[in-house]
């Protein structure tokens, strides 16, 4: 009985939960009807029958939903006359998001970008639009639909058509996903990551787990300078202070036709890497693709590791160890910085927004590296000790 009562009770409180959740619901789809609408000072809602029959729930929720609406001054109920409303309808404040189409892709950092945008919109009662660069100039746009654009673009020089069009739209414009020479080059607010110190507190999350030979995925070496801001020789000679850092460990997987021979070869080398550090998840994709080819185990064979979040980075198997930059919460943040324009719209250098990163470990790296002999760690990987066991008994079956 002492536990049937309670199951009683739980459940008692549950539907009440689920009845206030439903009121909530059917308050926000009126107010969804009035506001989004072509409603005037006046205008009458359909009957509580005909409102009950659109929404599918009981009269009792639907009042419920009414009163609410009539204590926030928005209708007025009467017998006679009905429920009428007393505000005009005005348009949602839209924020436009400009795309650039070459990060147009389901699993780029852009989307989720673009869904925190959007959510922290939807929170203030605003839309969203998007256009792609190539659709975006001066002839097409229209400025008084909107009130701020996000850009998404990055690696800007100065000369493109886009900052032309943006820095004369009468709009704040706000950049979410800059490098960090941007803001000088753009005269934009920005909201970017501190990409340097990032970079190497993944690296040195890869150093616990003791390894100490690594090979670097990278993107072209111009991409790379603007990213970092340094040059390339100052960023190997940076990865020198914790590292191994001859160029043979720094692969360039969209230079490089032959990628897997080079991994290879360099798994076989006498001093081969024990793990492969990306600068996004695409590459990282590759070493589990070469994995596979090659009956590798990751991580007890090689482990794998990728700078740049996302790209569905938790659902590969195993799942991928990344530095994460929530780009979610960019989004969210990009939304705000635009809304207090007021504040820096006019000032002569427009702000600079660091958002914080994180270093999530998965399975790619859960293997810490133990293999010490005469004091002293030796780094040999399984696929080249595969290999040379495989040379010996080829060897052992010839001689006899």
């Amino acid at each position: 009985m002492y536990s049937l009562y309670y199951i009683k009770r739980e459940k008692f409180f549950q539907d009440v939960c689920l009845m206030e959740l439903l009121k909530e619901i059917i308050y926000q789809r009126l107010c969804d009807m009035i506001f989004a609408g072509d409603m005037t000072p006046g205008s009458r809602l359909p009957g509580e029958f005909e409102l009950c029959r659109q929404m599918g729930v009981s009269r009792v929720t639907l009042r419920a939903a009414l009163s609410r609406l009539e204590k926030d001054g928005v209708i007025t109920r009467s017998r006679q006359l009905g429920t009428v409303v007393n505000f005009a309808a005005k348009p949602r404040p839209k924020l436009l998001v400009v795309l650039n189409p070459l990060d147009d892709l389901p699993d780029t950092p852009l989307l989720q970008m673009i869904s925190g945008a959007s959510a922290r919109c939807a929170e203030l009662g605003m839309e969203i639009d998007t256009v792609s660069y190539d659709y975006f100039t001066e002839e097409r746009f229209l400025g008084d639909r909107y009130i701020g654009v996000i850009q998404t673009g990055c690696n800007f020089y100065g000369e493109e058509k886009l900052l032309k069009v943006l820095n004369h739209c009468g709009l704040p414009v706000v950049n979410a996903m800059a490098f960090e020479g941007d803001p000088l080059i753009t005269g934009q607010a920005t909201v970017l990551f501190d990409a340097f110190s990032a970079w190497f507190d993944g690296l040195k999350y890869l150093l616990r787990f003791g390894h100490r030979r690594i090979a670097f995925l990278m993107n072209n070496i111009d991409i790379i300078e603007r990213r970092f801001n340094c040059s390339f020789e100052e960023f190997r000679t940076a990865t020198g202070k914790y590292c191994p850092n001859d160029r043979s460990l720094f692969l360039f997987p969209e230079a490089d036709r032959h990628l897997f021979d080079t991994v290879s070869s360099l798994l076989d080398s006498a001093d081969p890497p024990t793990a492969f550090y990306s600068y996004k998840v695409p590459y990282a994709r590759l070493i589990y693709q070469f994995a596979k080819v090659h009956r590798l185990n990751i991580p007890k064979d090689i482990a794998v590791m990728s700078f740049d979040g996302g790209h569905g980075a938790s659902l590969l198997r195993p799942s991928l160890s990344t530095v994460d930059f929530g780009y979610q919460r960019v989004g969210r943040i990009a939304v705000d910085v635009l809304m207090g324009h007021a504040r820096w719209e006019n000032a002569e250098r427009k702000p600079v927004i660091r958002t914080p990163y994180a270093v999530f470990g998965r399975e790619s790296t859960d293997r810490f590296i133990t293999d010490f002999t005469d004091g002293r760690r030796h780094a040999v990987s399984d696929h080249s000790s595969k290999k040379k066991k495989s040379e010996t008994s080829k060897t052992a079956r010839r001689k006899s």
